[in-house]
């Protein structure tokens, strides 16, 4: 028999039906097109010349079978694992963005999304699931139990992907096994841990073997041929040098290696801006991006392939992570900006310190403050000028009192329409939110996650935000920025479309300053562009649905969140006769209202909306006092003396503020 007969032959010996075994014959035919005979050894090599594949196959297996893994612990089986992940993976029980599918039998249809039954329809559940995370699980537990039965489960697996999944001709579009970002992550994490866990189990035959080796070369070339851009881009090229890397025995993998170089460090530096945050402008992103960063980083430097890794490289990687830094919240996590959930600031600083450097604010992180130093600065506070961020902290401890303010442009993806936001923290609690933006489904809730009225920003007769531009500052951004000992200080305007169709009825411009190290000062102005009264609604959310009144000043409220900070709001509003207060908590008529919108961490459920609201006004100003309060402890004084200043004692402390002059 010539080559393809014996490749057909060994195919079926592992085949359900012959379109399968058709199906891997390609598949190993391909790969014996580019493997270096001299790479896998003599043995191999004087097989292939004798034109004998059975005898091939098995040494070929045999050599990744006892080949030294790379000592990186993201792609080893040896590491910790989600027992029940494991065990509901291997059984066809699979969970993925909160929503859980049990396939019958265990035979599982990596076609099949459950959300197109249920709804709403959420495109991410086969996509996401076609990213294979479950096996590094099984492949971890395998390791560490030796039980056959995850190996059994994974072949099954792995050979009914191979048969069942093509690349269709919209390769990217939904239903698609073969978009490119699953295909990048599969080769950077997924497929590589499950090739180390399972490649010496005596459950995965030797053509199992090469046939995953052959599936993976073959998605290296798709993202090869077929590159996006922005993280997506990262992704997938973390992916080729990943795969080309571990497997340079095949013929193209240098020459793969260094277009995935390439376009690694191009990307960087495109997508990192000069403040060192990501152009997307969400911590989730920012995060990928980095990890894609790092991954390449550490297999290059593990491998001996240091020489290949672009100078400046590891420059960028160092400013994505102060970048972290400065922006976390004092629960030393990332505030939740644009599409993202809760991400650890750790989760820069353990891979950069292991990696680089350990430098004293990497420690700081990394042991939760108990060694090393926060970063140097004038105050604790810092403004990030390209993204747009301005971060007031009273310090750098852990209940410390924080507020991120939102003055940059609606990042390259991912975006809300949430320019002049902001959101407080006391310690490791959010007192005003913002929730991530909920999941990637197509519904109501979803649109809600992503506009103006689930943010703290404020609406015109009944339409929030709805810009399209900046996606991107290429200049630092004035936000009039200051900060002393005594105060913080920025500011910005909204000037663009409030509910589309080009609709410019009135120009909002926001002032925050911080009274340290105590209360906000939140002075909202809202001036009629078209002479003509308009409704205005400023808004705050707050993840409770309950709500306490201020009697002694007019409007004002308090949080009952019932642990241990509360947020008092105090009202000093221009027009304060004419403006009404309310609460709403899951209206969905005429617009969404009052929910929280997680994603990952936290689903949708109901939460509250702070609302005051003035009407039949061209020009108006509220102004805002925030004090994050201790339950039970000792509340504010605020007080408007004769000269129209507001005298607030609080905590011991006495303030002067003149509302004229927010910025001295």
């Amino acid at each position: 028999m010539n080559r393809a007969e014996q490749l057909y032959a060994i195919a079926l010996s592992v085949a359900e039906n012959e379109a399968a075994a058709k199906k891997y014959a390609d598949h190993l035919e391909s790969l014996f097109d580019v493997i270096l005979p001299e790479r896998i050894g003599d043995a191999f090599a004087e097989a292939v010349r004798a034109e004998d594949y059975h005898r091939a196959v098995a040494l070929c297996a045999d050599c990744y079978r006892t080949k030294a893994a790379a000592s990186v612990s993201e792609l080893s089986a040896e590491e910790s694992y989600h027992e029940a992940i494991a065990d509901n993976a291997a059984a066809g029980v699979m969970r993925e963005i909160n929503i859980d599918w049990s396939f019958p039998d265990g035979e599982v249809d990596y076609l099949f999304d459950p959300t197109a039954i249920h709804g709403p329809r959420n495109h991410e559940w086969l996509w996401q699931f076609n990213r294979h995370s479950y096996w590094k699980d099984m492949a971890r537990a395998y390791v560490a139990t030796g039980d056959e039965k995850y190996a059994v489960a994974f072949r099954r697996q792995l050979l009914k992907w191979i048969a069942q999944t093509d690349i269709p001709e919209k390769w990217n579009d939904p239903g698609s096994a073969w978009r490119t970002i699953e295909c990048g992550l599969r080769l950077l994490g997924s497929w590589q841990v499950a090739f180390d866990g399972f490649r010496r189990s005596k459950s995965v035959e030797d053509v199992t073997l090469l046939l995953m080796i052959a599936s993976m070369h073959k998605q290296s070339l798709h993202l090869v041929a077929h590159p996006t851009g922005g993280n997506w881009l990262m992704m997938e090229s973390n992916g080729v040098y990943t795969f080309s890397a571990l497997f340079d025995e095949l013929s193209d993998s240098k020459q793969n290696r260094e277009i995935a170089t390439e376009r690694l460090f191009k990307e960087m530096q495109k997508q990192i801006l000069p403040d060192g945050m990501h152009n997307e402008l969400s911590p989730d992103y920012q995060s990928v991006v980095f990890h894609c960063a790092v991954n390449y980083y550490g297999l290059a430097v593990s491998l001996g392939k240091g020489g290949e890794i672009p100078p400046a490289f590891v420059e960028l990687i160092e400013s994505t992570t102060n970048a972290a830094i400065l922006l976390s919240t004092p629960a030393l996590t990332q505030p939740r900006t644009n599409d993202t959930y809760t991400i650890p600031t750790k989760r820069f600083t353990s891979r950069t310190e292991a990696l680089i450097e350990k430098k004293p604010e990497y420690v700081f992180v990394n042991t939760n403050r108990h060694e090393g130093a926060p970063p140097i600065g004038d105050t604790a506070s810092v403004y990030l000028p390209y993204a747009g961020f301005a971060v007031m902290r009273s310090d750098w401890s852990g209940d410390a009192t924080y507020l991120c303010f939102d003055v940059g442009p609606l990042g390259t993806g991912h975006m809300h329409q949430d320019k002049l936001n902001i959101i407080l923290y006391k310690g490791d609690e959010e007192l005003l939110y913002d929730d991530g933006g909920g999941q990637y489904e197509i519904s109501r809730a979803r649109s809600y996650g992503l506009s103006g009225y689930s943010h703290n920003t404020v609406l015109v007769d009944g339409r929030a935000q709805d810009r399209r531009a900046p996606l991107q500052s290429t200049e630092p951004i004035d936000a009039c920025w200051i900060t002393n000992e005594q105060f913080d200080y920025a500011c910005a305007t909204y000037e663009d479309d409030f509910g589309g169709d080009h609709i410019k009825p009135a120009v909002h411009k926001r002032e925050v300053r911080f009274c340290k190290p105590g209360f906000f000062c939140v002075s909202d102005t809202l001036t009629s562009t078209d002479g003509n009264p308009h409704r205005y609604d400023l808004l705050f959310h707050l993840d409770t649905t309950r709500v306490k009144p201020l009697p002694e000043y007019k409007n004002g409220m308090i949080s009952d969140f019932g642990r241990k900070y509360e947020l008092v709001m105090i009202p000093i509003d221009e027009h304060g006769e004419r403006v009404v207060a309310s609460t709403v908590s899951a209206q969905t008529e005429p617009y969404y209202q009052g929910w929280y919108n997680g994603r990952n961490e936290s689903n949708l459920h109901e939460a509250i909306t702070v609302m005051r609201r003035v009407d039949g006004l061209a020009n108006t100003r509220f102004t805002t006092l925030l004090f994050p309060v201790a339950t039970g402890g000792e509340m504010p004084d605020v007080v408007r003396d004769e000269n129209g200043m507001i005298r607030v004692t609080f905590e011991g402390k006495s303030y002067i503020l003149d509302l004229n002059n927010l910025n001295q």
